[in-house]
């Protein structure tokens, strides 16, 4: 008899371990990439990717620029079916501060918007101090 309940408790371990990383992986986010940015005339951003989480949006990408040369991002925000959705965070460089590409003339960066649907077809607005630039965002 002792056998039989050791073994329901195996198997009840088991399955509740199973039931718990499909919850997991069903609340991770979910990550789009082939994201394309029309040209910028002042701040040249590639995308790499775009993750879609419960509580944000995160944009990774690069500023690409000359080595050795400076620029001020004030802020950016994407307008998507009427809304406007402004970033809130960004990683690798700083709102409102100047910033100096190195050598390679790339900055990884990562731009936190509120919770976005997807972004197919959204407007991407970076204002600098030398201007500001609007820049279509497509997935292809």
């Amino acid at each position: 008899m002792a056998f039989r309940n050791s073994n329901k408790r195996v198997w009840i371990f088991v399955i509740s371990v199973a039931f718990l990383v499909i919850a997991v992986f069903a609340a991770q986010a979910r990550t789009e990439r082939n994201y394309r940015l029309s040209a910028a005339k002042h701040l040249t951003l590639t995308i790499d990717s775009i993750s879609y989480r419960t509580s944000l949006t995160r944009v990774y990408g690069k500023f690409v620029g000359r080595p050795h040369t400076s620029q001020k991002l004030h802020g950016m925000t994407i307008e998507l079916n009427g809304k406007s959705y402004e970033a809130n965070d960004i990683d690798g460089v700083d709102f409102d501060r100047w910033f100096q590409w190195e050598d390679d003339g790339i900055i990884p960066v990562e731009i936190d918007f509120p919770r976005t649907p997807s972004l197919n077809n959204a407007t991407l607005v970076i204002s600098t101090e030398k201007g500001v630039d609007r820049c279509l965002l497509k997935k292809h």
